[in-house]
């Protein structure tokens, strides 16, 4: 792969790449709030796209009209809300070919010009902007100049405890960050979060983190993430069944998800089970833990198109991870019945200790290896836990969070005529 970055002017003969997308629509209704998302990555059902896109659909009407700024749109079949995209454009190709944080750098410039365009037809009032993923101050800066509200997503933690604790835990086991958290990045952050002029934290700790950062509270608004039933639709499973108990573990099996710690549990706790790896791996876990990856009780696989069967097919949902925003997975695995031994980030704003699963309020090895051991075997109390998280599931589903999300949005709008003056 081609790894340089692709100048598009000149190699194309596109003079200005955001031509193709500018093109004249009608304005939205006057009657309710404009919340114009805007996603600096594709508009694709996958990632913080695909959360974007569940939360537009489900947050629009009664007040809010959501539609989408993002390219391409690569979304299958119908969004459910306005999208201001094309799903192919000209130097695509190239675009292919570059590094990622070039590649969504320029789409979100694509999004961004969009936006302005969009603005500048129907003007600011009753206009707020929704930023999902890694944004510009360019565009932060624009809006605040004209006196645009903006609701930030925080999808993760604060970047300030993200390196404090990814820092700590690599050294812990004498290895350097593949991408280490700079000073201009902390920086960039502190200036995004001084523009927000309002902040959906999807978790408990997100909110912990931007508060021990210095974000004032008052811009923060607690909320969770959600779940897609028709997604785990079904009652197939995908691994055989076992007279053990069955461990599952989803998603990037790096040090930032504790993998490191499941891993070095698992071989500690020495209890009969079966342990379920489901993600893409960071090279530093293959490379330190091939003993314990290859052992007859551990299975691994990078990718799988039916998650839900491999969540039908497990007892417990294990996930020790060190720094989050709001895990979907927790989400995902109580709505196929599978209760979570999780860290407090991994609980996300679901898992309620002692009812729906547990949650291991450490990132000691022994601590994690004691919590495998005592659960493996406790078949009654994971039949308890396995209820209750598939009830909590229910209040989680992704059109009861938008419309918690919407009334507290519409909630801080009526509650103060211009929400610059919290800034």
């Amino acid at each position: 792969m081609d790894m340089r970055p692709m100048t598009f002017a000149g190699k194309t003969g596109i003079p200005d790449p955001f031509a193709p997308f500018l093109s004249d629509d009608q304005p939205a209704s006057a009657e309710a709030f404009d919340l114009n998302f805007i996603l600096g990555m594709p508009v694709q059902r996958r990632g913080p796209a695909y959360t974007a896109v569940m939360l537009a659909t489900q947050m629009h009407g009664h007040g809010l009209n959501c539609q989408i700024f993002g390219h391409p749109n690569l979304w299958p079949g119908d969004v459910g809300v306005r999208v201001f995209s094309r799903r192919k454009f000209p130097g695509e190709q190239y675009v292919a070919r570059m590094p990622w944080a070039s590649a969504y750098g320029f789409l979100h410039k694509v999004a961004f010009r969009k936006l302005m365009q969009h603005l500048d037809r129907v003007g600011t009032d009753r206009q707020l902007v929704y930023t999902w993923g890694e944004t510009s101050l360019e565009m932060a800066r624009a809006l605040h100049k004209r006196g645009v509200p903006v609701v930030r997503e925080k999808i993760n933690c604060a970047k300030a405890a993200a390196r404090e604790i990814l820092t700590a835990a690599y050294a812990g086991l004498g290895e350097t960050p593949a991408r280490i958290i700079t000073d201009a990045q902390l920086a960039k952050e502190a200036e995004e979060m001084e523009l927000a002029d309002a902040i959906f934290c999807p978790s408990p700790m997100v909110r912990r983190t931007l508060l021990q950062a210095g974000v004032p509270e008052s811009k923060l608004i607690s909320t969770s993430y959600g779940w897609e039933p028709s997604r785990f639709a079904g009652t197939d499973r995908a691994l055989p069944e076992v007279d053990v108990p069955t461990f599952l573990f989803v998603g990037m099996v790096c040090v930032r998800k504790g993998a490191h710690i499941l891993l070095e549990a698992w071989q500690r706790a020495g209890c009969p089970g079966r342990l379920v790896l489901v993600g893409e791996m960071e090279p530093i876990i293959a490379r330190r833990f091939k003993a314990i990856l290859t052992h007859e009780t551990v299975q691994y696989m990078s990718y799988t198109r039916n998650i839900a069967a491999i969540f039908r097919s497990a007892d417990w949902f294990v996930f020790p991870t060190l720094e989050e925003g709001g895990p979907q997975v927790t989400y995902e695995a109580a709505g196929c019945g599978v209760p979570g031994i999780v860290s407090e980030m991994g609980a996300g704003a679901f898992t309620r200790h002692g009812q729906d699963g547990e949650i291991v309020g450490s990132s000691s090895v022994e601590a994690w290896a004691d919590a495998l051991r005592r659960l493996g075997n406790a078949r009654e109390l994971q039949r308890y836990y396995a209820e209750n998280a598939r009830r909590n599931a229910d209040t989680y589903v992704w059109e009861a969070v938008g419309r918690r999300r919407r009334e507290a949005l519409l909630a801080r709008l009526a509650g103060q005529a211009d929400l610059h003056s919290q800034a």
